[in-house]
């Protein structure tokens, strides 16, 4: 399993399960039939810069660490302005183009920036198919990117 995928499903995880140590990520996973060790889950926390916060069970539990809208704005607005291509709209779906290679943080950004709007986001090396929950969404999102331009 690819580092990005198990970072997904350990997000899943977290949202679902009360996890408190190492090792309980290890079984949740074996459970669902991947084989981690313990250091890789170590590394992983590292990675995704998970915090232990008190649980409503007693004792403490991961969680993921909550990114308020400014950071994800200020992150998402430096990116664009270093990478944006173009934009184009069509219906509800917004095709963003940027520099290969950034196209998954983009991904990223958008979709925790604009979460309420954004059905999803999928991309590849360089352009993000945003799928907005409504076409007025999705010309607003193309008039957003367009101030980049």
């Amino acid at each position: 399993m690819r580092k990005k995928d198990r970072h997904r499903l350990i997000t899943r995880l977290l949202a679902d399960k009360n996890i408190q140590k190492q090792e309980d990520f290890v079984t949740c996973l074996e459970e669902k039939g991947i084989e981690v060790t313990q250091a890789t889950i170590s590394r992983d926390i590292k990675e995704m810069k998970l915090i232990k916060v008190p649980s409503v069970e007693g004792g403490y539990r991961y969680s993921i660490p909550a990114e308020t809208k400014e950071d994800t704005s200020i992150k998402l607005e430096k990116l664009m302005k270093d990478a944006f291509v173009s934009v184009d709209q069509m219906d509800k779906q917004v095709v963003l183009r940027t520099i290969p290679g950034n196209a998954a943080a983009a991904s990223n950004l958008i979709e925790k920036h604009y979460k309420e709007i954004v059905f999803a986001a999928i991309n590849d090396d360089d352009s993000v198919l945003i799928i907005a929950r409504t076409e007025k969404d999705a010309e607003f999102l193309k008039n957003e990117f367009f101030r980049y331009l």
